[in-house]
């Protein structure tokens, strides 16, 4: 997935969980009879600031960046905005100071998770470890103050640290994900740069022997099952041993993959073409038939000769053609497409024959 394509589904996301976010808080503002001071002030200015994200997602016009951050920054600001006055503003202990704690526990709970989507790994745990000890050190501070005069709550201090133990768990959690996550996305890029180095020629970047092989085998039967045409055109390069022994094996390899980039263009999505070995290259047309992959041979021998590959003249190079019978093995196809090239390179090189 590209970036673009990343950002628009985290624009999508981010909307939703916004737009979800938007409507708890609406709920438990209105849970609350509407009567608590810091809900009458900080919820509305939330739920515009809400608002003001979701917004800036649909236009599109902000970086997405920006928004995601300064999304989290609000949150955290109004979860410890409201711990803070439930542990040193309000003096109903066991109404607005729980509501308005459990408001913002839940907050930063989510906060926790929504830290591992928009922050890597580890500052993601930086983060969440921040939030939770400033939280933790607002809930200890009040509690330290309310000792000497005996308002200490047990049962809302239990409450408090079964709700912090809870977070811890959800911060655990979140890290262990991630870094689960992390891991699986690393071994199936490895997984995938192994299989590509097992099946892709090194220097020229097109499928090697084994992979073709495979390839072949696979086309072969479908063209035996339905009947279909199948052709392989092989060709080599004409006298490129003059070539590494008079300019090198670095120009060498420069003209092999410039040979590969120029003709590419040329071929169908469904050809195959792959480097059988040395200077030599060889192609699978499925759904054609002889003519028509004489007809592409042709084409791609005098766009060779006549390009100028990396200021090496006198660059061509012969082609071998042979179509499958239905008793043909993977061998012997490949085997009358080479007798076929052999017959060009004695023919006098730089054209184009089939096999009978």
């Amino acid at each position: 997935m590209n970036k673009d394509s990343l950002n628009n589904v985290k624009r999508r996301v981010y909307m939703a969980a916004l737009a979800s976010g938007l409507l708890a808080v609406v709920l438990l503002w209105a849970n609350s009879g509407l009567t608590d001071p810091s809900m009458m002030v900080t919820f509305p200015l939330f739920a515009l600031f809400s608002l003001c994200c979701i917004w800036a997602l649909w236009r599109g016009t902000v970086p997405i960046l920006v928004i995601e951050r300064t999304a989290f920054a609000g949150g955290a600001g109004f979860a410890l905005i409201h711990m803070a006055y439930a542990l040193y503003v309000s003096e109903d202990l066991s109404g607005a100071r729980t509501n308005v704690t459990e408001i913002s526990f839940l907050t930063l709970t989510a906060l926790y998770v929504a830290a591992t989507l928009v922050f890597d790994r580890s500052a993601a745990l930086r983060i969440s470890l921040a939030l939770f000890g400033t939280s933790l050190v607002l809930v200890l501070a009040r509690a330290v103050l309310e000792i000497p005069a005996g308002s200490l709550d047990l049962a809302e201090i239990s409450w408090v640290v079964r709700m912090n133990g809870f977070m811890g768990a959800i911060i655990a959690l979140s890290y262990a994900s991630s870094y689960v996550k992390d891991e699986m996305l690393r071994q199936r890029i490895a997984a995938e740069s192994m299989r590509q180095l097992a099946h892709t020629d090194q220097l020229t970047g097109v499928a090697n022997r084994r992979r073709f092989r495979t390839d072949l085998r696979e086309e072969m039967e479908k063209a035996r099952r339905y009947g279909r045409p199948l052709c392989v055109i092989l060709f080599d390069l004409d006298s490129f041993k003059r070539i590494n022994d008079s300019y090198g094996h670095d120009r060498g390899d420069a003209v092999l993959r410039e040979i590969v980039r120029t003709i590419r263009p040329l071929l169908r999505e469904t050809d195959h073409l792959g480097r059988w070995g040395g200077e030599e290259f060889i192609i699978m047309t499925p759904e054609t038939d002889l003519l028509q992959s004489h007809l592409l041979a042709e084409r791609l021998r005098k766009h060779i000769a006549h390009h100028e590959i990396d200021s090496t003249p006198g660059v061509t190079a012969s082609f071998g053609i042979a179509r499958f019978q239905p008793d043909d093995s993977e061998k012997t196809l490949i085997k009358r497409a080479d007798e076929a090239l052999y017959r060009a390179k004695a023919l006098g090189r730089n054209r184009v024959e089939a096999a009978a």
